[in-house]
This record gives C-alpha cells, structure tokens and sequence, in this order.
C-alpha cells in the first residue's frame, strides 16, 4: 500500500509528461584536464570539442536525447516522454548536459525544474 501525502487523491490517473529538447548553446571546451593528456598519451586521442548528449531524469525514471559528434551548439529537436501518475510525487525534474566519452561520460551541467514553477494549481 503505497502512502500518499495529504491532499493527494487514492484515485490517480496514468499521465504523459512530454519534455522537449531543442538545443544547447555555447558548451565550454573539454578534454583540457590532466586525464585528456593521459588520452592523448596513451590512445593518441586529442579532441577538445564534446560529444554532448540531454540526460532528463523524473521519477525514478531516466531518458536521453542522441549524441551529437563533436559540437558546441547541438541541435537536437527530439523529445523524451515518461509516463507516470498524476498528481506526481516528484517536485521536480533534472535536465543534465552530459559529454560521451568512451571511458566515462562527464557532466557538463545540471539544471532542476520545479514542476510547482510551471504548472497551475489544482
């Protein structure tokens, strides 16, 4: 039996959420650490432009957008839908620009939306 917090109907409804993502600007540049010499040294890897990625979480669930090669401005126009109750018991979603990397995939910047922020009452 799942316990809900006051003010939350027993009776919720199975909704779609829909996030869009369109594009990122002006990402910095990366591989300029200690470890991208590392790379360099030993694969002969050199690259200082990132392979960015969206990795959208809500919920206990986990989403992401298609890497695009080497770009500072991607364009994605892709969208990532989950499915979960409504009203949500999650506050918020996490929106985080990731950089693939064949060893480790590095975050490049995290934003938090507040669902109370964009939506209305009731």
């Amino acid at each position: 039996n799942l316990l809900l917090p006051d003010g939350v109907p027993p009776e919720r409804q199975w909704a779609r959420f829909y996030i869009k993502i369109y594009r990122a600007e002006g990402l910095p540049r990366m591989n300029t650490s200690i470890m991208a010499n590392v790379k360099k040294a030993l694969i002969g890897e050199n690259k200082d432009l990132v392979d960015p990625y969206v990795q959208v979480a809500f919920a206990g669930q986990k989403g992401k957008t298609s890497i695009q090669k080497s770009s500072y401005e991607p364009l994605w126009n892709e969208q990532i839908i989950f499915t979960e109750m409504f009203p949500p018991l999650c506050k918020r979603i996490k929106v985080q620009i990731r950089d693939s990397d064949k060893v480790n995939d590095v975050a490049i910047g995290t934003h938090f939306i507040d669902l109370r922020k964009i939506s209305n009452e009731g």
